[in-house]
């Protein structure tokens, strides 16, 4: 019987990869994105991979528990060598109650399991979805809630891509909403399906896999509005001391020989008697380009949410150029732009390595402004970014976005085998403070945003956080310095 049930819980295994694109619509014919090189072919998994695999598979098939396997051997050894022997009759009574409880709740368990498995065949493929990363929304799976069969439930969790599950019992049926923790899309969805008993004596679980597209886009949380990224090149419209001599012809100077006759100030000449030439003042002008980058590093998603919500809501201007790591081709809608972010996923590892080659191909059609939106946390992206923000100056403006500022400093070692620490959530005010500073020094101007209260984080709130950073690290060594004392 367990075998039958194994082999009807058994999924044929996926063959189609995870896809590197972003949406399941092809991209536009206007815009080819170039072909990714090929890489090297996947390596097949280890004999240890394949080992732990078959062990987890046949565990899970396994209908009891290690629970339901004590009381069954229990329940034996009470009838079989207290019961009959000593004719005992409560060890009679006891032995055959308990495995009574074992048998049914396997009976019960072994149903269930069917019934959901039947349920799970007609799943094999589900439409095309987007979801969007930490927001719950509905994927259309709903299972059976087995209210026939007692104390038994279903439950299951997301094995890839890896998300948040939530289940909400409606009606006859248990509803799945899933937030999964990063961008990205896959062409499946993998999930550990359990089915058990309320007692813990009896479980079988497996791996269900369902074909589905699925984009999952970086959430915009509370960034709604952002400021206009539209930066400052060479004209004539608003004077400025760092801009290029293209203004008014303004500003005098005294002649030096080749200087053409027609820039003399004669009216200059007529009052002072000295020969003095108009010169172009150096002005600015708004941009009518902007080629913007998304940079892929550590906790960069919120990076890529204010990046699809300049992109969606216009804040780039009207004519705009948008690249990411990890694609080769240049967007120039909204469509193709989300798509490069989504894809921006894989190259976490190679931040920055294409902005170079992207920076001059976006500038051999004429020159433009540069919008960077960069991780809040620095990384291998760091270095090279700086050279190409070096090189451009005020030309470039950076968009740092984050899920909050933590300013409680890291504890100490011997402090971690006496408490757990979660691991971090938000970002550490120290490690912005360095990202905002290394570009601040190339005169580029710095944009912090904060995707949780959707608030633009100035200077001032920044050092207030580091003073608070400050008071928690003293507090700490003190600590630190008890301890030891103690």
């Amino acid at each position: 019987m367990l075998g039958g049930v194994s082999l009807f819980f058994s999924t044929r295994p996926l063959k189609a990869a995870t896809r590197l694109s972003a949406d399941p619509q092809p991209l536009p014919a206007s815009a080819p994105a170039a072909p990714a090189p090929a890489g090297p072919a996947p390596t097949p998994p280890s004999v240890g991979v394949r080992l732990r695999r078959l062990g987890r598979a046949i565990v899970g098939y396994f209908p009891l528990t290690p629970l339901g396997v004590l009381v069954a051997a229990g329940a034996f050894a009470a009838v079989r060598f207290l019961a009959y022997v000593q004719l005992d009759l409560v060890f009679l009574v006891i032995g055959y109650g308990a495995a009574g409880i074992a048998a049914a709740s396997l009976l019960f368990v072994l149903l269930g399991a069917l019934r959901v498995a039947w349920a799970l065949r007609a799943a094999k493929s589900a439409s095309d979805r987007k979801l969007e990363t930490g927001r719950s929304l509905p994927t259309g799976l709903s299972l059976p809630r087995l209210l026939l069969l007692p104390f038994v439930r279903v439950r299951w969790t997301w094995e890839a891509p890896a998300a948040d599950v939530e289940l909400a019992p409606r009606g006859l049926s248990v509803l799945e909403s899933a937030a999964p923790r990063s961008r990205g899309l896959t062409d499946h969805i993998a999930r550990r399906v359990i089915v058990e008993d309320a007692f813990g004596l009896s479980r079988i679980a497996w791996t269900h896999t369902q074909r589905a597209s699925l984009v999952t886009l970086p959430h915009a949380g509370a960034l709604k509005q952002l400021p206009l990224l539209v930066s400052m090149a060479g004209g004539d419209d608003v004077p400025h001391p760092m801009g290029v001599a293209d203004g008014d012809r303004v500003e005098l100077r005294r002649y030096a020989p080749g200087d053409p006759a027609r820039l003399i100030h004669w009216k200059v000449f007529g009052r002072t008697r000295k020969l003095m030439v108009r010169m172009p003042e150096r002005a600015l002008t708004r941009a009518k380009r902007t080629v913007s980058y998304l940079v892929a590093g550590e906790r960069d998603e919120a990076s890529a949410a204010a990046a699809r919500v300049a992109v969606e809501s216009g804040v780039l201007g009207s004519e705009w150029v948008f690249g990411a790591d990890g694609t080769a081709g240049d967007a120039t809608d909204a469509h193709e732009a989300t798509t490069s972010i989504v894809r921006s996923v894989s190259a976490k590892n190679e931040g920055a390595m294409a902005l170079e080659a992207f920076v001059s191909r976006a500038e051999r059609t004429g020159p433009a402004s540069l919008v960077l939106f960069v991780p809040p946390v620095p990384g291998p992206w760091l270095g090279r970014a700086l050279a190409v923000a070096k090189r451009r100056g005020n030309r470039t403006r950076i968009v740092v976005a984050t899920d909050g500022l933590d300013v409680v400093p890291e504890r100490p070692r011997w402090w971690r085998f006496f408490v757990s620490i979660p691991p971090r959530e938000k970002t550490a005010a120290r490690e912005l403070d360095e990202v905002v500073h290394a570009f601040a020094t190339l005169r580029c101007e710095v944009v912090v945003l904060d995707r949780v209260s959707g608030r633009r984080l100035g200077e001032a709130h920044r050092k207030a956080l580091e003073a608070l950073d400050g008071r928690a690290d003293a507090k700490t060594e003190k600590a630190a310095d008890e301890g030891r004392a103690a």
